[in-house]
């Protein structure tokens, strides 16, 4: 598994180009949403001195209070970026086919990254309402349990509580998880197989990843790694902290680069199922062989 951990980042290292321009598209949609909400958060602070007092030192109390009187000028941002959220997952969708087709290639070029982007969007996109559906049916699955384990803490310390809830939510992130593998599966499965439906890659790699619990356990490898780059950048933060305007600017370009590291990350889920997936295939559609025989006279 660290073979192929190994061999999928050094993959990625190679198309430093490519890592760029998908973590261009991120900041680009991200700051459709970020600059107007910037720009509507100053005019609501206008002369109150929650902004002065958010810079020098964070106060949660005073970031609800203040979107609690605010609430009018911020509630057009909530259609606005499930809108963005909605378009983030299409276009991670479309990019899938050039990011596989990228991956076995030695020089790329932009061209033919959309082209493959294109070639295989698609099928990609029914996969992913596939998905979607079946995402669903866990999260409804794991709200069960969630009524379960309340049930049993129900007379309890708030402490009982909050360790009863833990069971339930590391349950929905198993769900979560181990949908994201079957779409990063299926996918590979798709780029490899032109003639494969999206209906029956869904299926072969909901069992292809059930019978090889190594597949989950590499996309849980490369979600602790993102959640240890998330630790080190709250590090920075409270080691810099926002005081001041330099300090503000100087913990945008570590923010940055974080994202950027974690866009490498992306990737790499992608990439990485193609590598295991090619150490350890399977047959995607049966072969037949129609033999013609002759009658003799």
């Amino acid at each position: 598994m660290l073979k192929i951990l190994l061999k999928s980042f050094h993959q990625i290292s190679q198309k430093p180009l490519l890592v760029f321009f998908l973590y261009a598209v991120g900041f680009v949609l991200a700051m459709l949403v970020a600059r107007p909400f910037y720009v509507t958060f100053l005019n609501e602070a206008n002369t109150s001195v929650a902004m002065d007092k958010l810079i020098t030192d964070f106060d949660f109390m005073i970031f609800t209070d203040f979107f609690h009187q605010s609430q009018k000028a911020f509630k057009p941002f909530v259609p606005l970026v499930f809108m963005l959220g909605l378009g983030y997952l299409l276009l991670n969708t479309f990019f899938a086919g050039g990011v596989l087709d990228a991956a076995d290639q030695e020089k790329n070029s932009m061209p033919r990254f959309l082209e493959a982007s294109a070639k295989h969007f698609r099928r990609f996109a029914l996969l992913l309402v596939f998905l979607f559906i079946f995402l669903m049916a866990l999260v409804a699955l794991a709200g069960m349990f969630f009524f379960i384990f309340a049930a049993i803490a129900e007379g309890g310390t708030e402490k009982d509580y909050i360790l009863w809830m833990i069971p339930p939510v590391f349950i929905l992130l198993y769900f979560v998880g181990f949908v994201l593998v079957m779409g990063d599966y299926a996918r590979v499965m798709l780029f490899k197989s032109q003639t494969l439906t999206p209906y029956s890659a869904f299926w072969k790699a909901f069992s292809y990843i059930f019978k090889r619990p190594t597949a989950i356990a590499l996309f849980w490898v490369i979600i602790v790694l993102g959640v240890i780059l998330s630790v080190v950048y709250l590090g920075v933060d409270s080691l810099i902290g926002m005081h001041s305007g330099l300090t503000i600017f100087a913990m945008f370009l570590v923010q940055q680069i974080f994202v950027f590291a974690r866009t490498f990350l992306k990737i790499s889920t992608q990439i990485a199922a193609k590598n295991y997936f090619e150490e350890r295939p399977i047959e995607l559609e049966k072969v037949i062989e129609i033999i013609e025989t002759q009658d003799e006279i």
